[in-house]
């Protein structure tokens, strides 16, 4: 993300590149600089030097970078390439020091802070890197707060924080709904949580706007998997064997390696999570440091009802004392929580017979069906199958689900597929392909067309064979 930034700013420079003008000093021949042409000469220094250090030169992107720097020290861009270059080379401490240089010559430029905010996440100084996003965010006239937002969703999964990331990429998706990094990333998330419906919602809103990659398709292959919607696997498995065959997504495909796919790692992290105890949950993530000053209980009347509690007070506390007195109170609400679930299991649920009953389960807020199917210890695939959830199906509070055995099954409905179709505002030909349950390849063919191939709303395509359509 950093390095599409950074090159995007190169080119910028380039086109600010103006003819030089020179003067000469009285009663000498040498030559000097406008300080303005300086500045433009030691732009085009750096971008010469981001382009030898994508060419992996080392050593003429720190000459031209060192050239730079003598051109315009006072420049903040030139410490930012400085800053990159140190970065690429593993040099990380002489990295932060160019990019603290170009905050203090700068300290209202946004893209300093958030470079080196993304740089220090990635060094794995959560606390410090979010504060600089944040920074970068509230500078007047920033316009690329949907890239802040991410980055900061980025660090917060490093730390397994999955809630948190969830929120910063909503975030993200409200300055630029059409960010492809962000729907992928959220789509993930979403996976890795097993809500399918909404990472499947998210991944068509990318394919809606032409925005396939082999990612994309082994994850959407990996949604369809889990809800048993054949159709869509096997588009995405056509996808990966004929338009990407020697990308890693269809290698671990080829070898049925699908538990070793980032989708399915980033689950594993989002289980563990789940599993952790509280404690260690809260220490993960750095929290508020509150302390909790709780008023006595009242005595309980004769008539078995206690008097209001009074509200409790919160004041400030630093040291070790915070962390204890936090970990103490979230372990005191979930071992009511889990009272109270377990009361209600006992007074609304029955026991469950094995062959004799079906049991039932609302959804409550912010549940998945990932953690139901953790709670009675049955897989997400019998839950799917026995509540016939499918096509994006969403899965709402308050929506009853059965639980121990299949319920009646919905019978798949017959879809009439006529012979041309008039393309929509928005649709995309794998779209089509999924609406009317047929392989890509198939529907390329019939029409002539690729994958890369432009589509206009308005446009007929054929859904059948033309040539057997003139027979």
């Amino acid at each position: 993300m950093q390095k599409l930034r950074l090159l995007a700013c190169v080119i910028f420079s380039l086109q600010l590149v103006a003819c030089v003008t020179e003067t000469t000093v009285v009663g000498s021949d040498r030559q000097i600089r406008p300080k303005t042409d300086q500045k433009e000469a030691a732009r085009t220094r750096i971008a010469l030097g981001i382009n030898y250090l994508q060419r992996g030169d080392n050593a003429q992107a720190k000459f031209n970078l060192e050239k730079a720097k003598s051109l315009a020290p006072e420049l903040a861009e030139v410490h930012n390439a400085m800053a990159y270059y140190y970065q690429q080379v593993a040099e990380y401490d002489a990295a932060e020091s160019a990019y603290q240089k170009a905050i203090e010559l700068e300290p209202d430029n946004p893209d300093s802070y958030n470079n080196y905010g993304a740089f220090l996440c990635q060094r794995g100084k959560y606390q410090h890197a979010e504060k600089l996003l944040l920074q970068a965010i509230s500078r007047p006239g920033y316009i690329r707060a949907a890239d802040s937002y991410e980055n900061i969703a980025l660090c917060r999964l490093e730390q397994n924080d999955f809630i948190h990331a969830k929120s910063y990429l909503d975030l993200s998706l409200r300055h630029n709904a059409s960010r492809p990094s962000a729907l992928f990333n959220l789509a993930s998330v979403y996976y890795a949580m097993a809500d399918l419906p909404a990472a499947a919602v998210l991944l068509e809103r990318m394919q809606s706007a032409s925005q396939i990659s082999p990612r994309s398709v082994l994850l959407g292959y990996q949604i369809a998997q889990e809800q048993q919607d054949y159709s869509r696997m096997q588009i995405a498995e056509q996808l990966l064997l004929t338009t990407y065959p020697q990308s890693q997504e269809t290698l671990l495909f080829s070898q049925g390696k699908l538990s070793e796919s980032e989708f399915s790692r980033l689950r594993l992290k989002y289980k563990e999570r789940l599993l952790q105890p509280v404690a260690e949950q809260e220490a993960a993530v750095e929290q508020p440091k509150i302390k909790i000053i709780r008023k006595k209980v009242p005595p309980v009347t004769s008539t078995g009802q206690s008097k209001p509690i009074e509200n409790i007070k919160a004041e400030p506390l630093s040291g070790s004392r915070a962390k204890s007195a936090a970990t103490a109170v979230v372990q005191t609400a979930r071992q009511q929580q889990l009272t109270s679930v377990s009361t209600k299991s006992q007074t609304e649920m029955p026991e469950a017979e094995p062959t004799a009953r079906v049991l039932q389960d609302q959804m409550q807020q912010d549940e998945s069906l990932y953690g139901i199917a953790e709670r009675y210890s049955v897989t997400i695939s019998h839950k799917i199958s026995w509540n016939s959830l499918r096509d994006n199906q969403p899965i709402v509070k308050g929506q009853i689900l059965w639980i121990g055995q299949q319920a009646p099954r919905q019978i798949e409905p017959q879809i009439e597929v006529p012979e041309r179709d008039q393309i929509q505002y928005g649709d995309a030909l794998l779209r089509v392909a999924v609406r009317y349950r047929m392989k890509l390849t198939s529907l390329l063919q019939w029409n002539n067309l690729t994958e890369l191939s432009p589509i206009r709303a308005g446009q007929f395509i054929y859904l059948l064979d033309p040539a057997q359509l003139e027979l």
